[in-house]
């Protein structure tokens, strides 16, 4: 059925893991047919032979020339927007075929209420991105009102995974389409959205004053949380472990700790229980807190924040975004 085929632009660092994942789900997707679109040689090459077994069947098509890239966009209900941020404009501004194919319904489909486009860009509002999508109406468009205009046919969702979708545990923020908007937005493109990140690990709906701060929070974390336990291997190798035997431990106290406060733990509570007087633990604590990593720790997200804000700061102003009184620095 054509309401049921997913076109994935971009399968790169977010795209890849989300084909992925839905192609690999333990439970049945919603879609029948899948169509990555790439822009190289290289890409098109490695997706041949990550997705093999799933091409041969007829599950998943690859979309490399501008024709067959519309062709894709056209034929999909649903248009999942993983591009690069630097080539989105480009993209979506290069060719009016692939333009317009966002505002042609699928073939012989009766039962098509609108394309879902969602974005997994970051930075990119959704506002900026209705701009970019949004067409010139034609002539008879403008003077006679009982035509819908093309881009009537548009639902715009954005959304942010994280980088562990690469093994089904990303925790993907939804934001929560406008109400009302027009036109209006079907619940039935919230539940999609829903669905096709739960194939990649779990999600959370966030209201859009929320989007700026949520990307820092969910993306930029991973590296810092890299960070931190590369220092701890490294101290662990310094007083006699071998690497191999640091990283184990290390990783598994990070796992087993988080497994702990999603459990109801609280952090304090998980902290003391590791601490006793005159003891190893709260010794490194405080030498932790004399170096002010509380300080340090809470900065870097904030910087991160801010930088997220600025981001967006075109697309936001006027919108309730912009700058926040704790924000680390003014631009």
């Amino acid at each position: 059925m054509t309401q049921n085929r997913l076109c994935i632009l971009g399968c790169g660092n977010l795209g890849t893991p989300i084909l992925t994942g839905l192609l690999n789900s333990p439970n049945p997707t919603q879609f029948t047919h899948y169509t990555a679109c790439i822009s190289s040689a290289a890409s098109e090459s490695r997706l041949n032979t990550l997705f093999a077994a799933h091409i041969a069947t007829g599950k998943l098509s690859i979309a490399r020339s501008t024709p067959s890239i519309a062709d894709a966009i056209q034929h999909s209900s649903v248009i999942l927007l993983a591009v690069d941020p630097s080539q989105v404009t480009s993209l979506l501004l290069s060719s009016p075929s692939i333009a317009s194919a966002f505002h042609l319904p699928p073939p012989n489909d009766s039962t098509e209420k609108g394309k879902l486009v969602i974005s997994v860009i970051a930075g990119l509002s959704t506002t900026s991105l209705s701009s970019l999508l949004s067409p010139t109406p034609s002539p008879s468009q403008s003077t006679n009102a009982s035509i819908p205009t093309p881009e009537h046919e548009l639902h715009i969702l954005r959304a942010l995974p994280t980088i562990h979708a690469q093994i089904s545990h990303s925790h993907t923020a939804i934001q929560l389409p406008p109400s009302p908007s027009d036109p209006p937005f079907p619940p039935t493109h919230l539940e999609t959205a829903t669905s096709l990140f739960s194939a990649i690990g779990t999600t959370t709906l966030v209201h859009e004053h929320h989007m700026a701060a949520t990307t820092a929070v969910s993306s930029s974390t991973p590296a810092f949380w890299a960070v931190i336990v590369d220092a701890m291997v490294d101290a662990a190798v310094a007083v006699g472990l071998p690497r191999g035997m640091a990283q184990e431990q290390v990783y598994r106290s990070m796992a087993g700790s988080a497994a702990m406060f999603l459990a109801g733990w609280k952090t304090g509570e998980v902290r003391d229980m590791g601490t006793s007087p005159e003891g190893c633990t709260i010794g490194g604590i405080m030498v932790l807190e004399e170096m002010g990593v509380r300080g340090a720790v809470g900065r870097a997200v904030r910087e991160s924040v801010t930088i997220a804000r600025e981001m967006g700061r075109e697309q936001d102003r006027g919108q309730g975004g912009g700058r926040h009184v704790n924000d680390t620095r003014r631009v």
